[in-house]
């Protein structure tokens, strides 16, 4: 997203508490050494929330109530530009996006979209590969954390392509 429209991406988020909103973003990610000078992108268009409190999540609570965590604490890195919303970090910016959560088999609250509330495309050199040619491109410890879903993403807004 162009940083010119900072303003306006902070006010759309401001006015998305816990609403369902449609964000597409892309990353650019590094390639093993054996593919150098490849460009390996990743775009992800989902549907998710915004402006949630991270130890509000009910998977955060039933995670600590269970022993499965620690309590939640303050952020690791950057601070706050707008609470719960936009991060900033060594000059860069990052929104908070949130997954949709369902109960899995065993009860517990987890990532989940349903058909076709998430779309992912990977490209290498401007080409659409499938997940496994892509990851293949990457280092193979790159590749494994590729398939795990947050409980959130931070993203750097101006990776993000549009919103709603």
């Amino acid at each position: 997203m162009d940083m010119s429209n900072f303003d306006e991406m902070a006010r759309l988020f401001l006015e998305c508490t816990g609403q369902f909103l449609t964000v597409c973003f892309e990353s650019v990610k590094k390639p093993a050494a054996a593919h150098k000078g490849r460009t390996l992108v990743k775009r992800t268009t989902g549907v998710f929330r915004a402006g949630l409190q991270f130890a509000n999540l009910g998977a955060v609570k039933e995670g600590i109530e269970a022993g499965e965590r620690g309590e939640v604490e303050p952020l690791p890195w950057g601070e706050w530009v707008h609470y719960p919303y936009v991060i900033r970090h060594k000059g860069e910016y990052y929104i908070r996006l949130y997954p949709p959560f369902a109960r899995d088999e065993n009860g517990e609250l987890v990532p989940h979209w349903r058909p076709g509330q998430i779309r992912v495309e990977y490209t290498v050199d401007g080409s659409q590969v499938n997940k496994d040619e892509f990851n293949s491109f990457l280092t193979p410890s790159d590749a494994r954390a590729s398939g795990e879903v947050p409980h959130c993403f931070t993203v750097k807004a101006r990776n993000v392509v549009s919103i709603g």
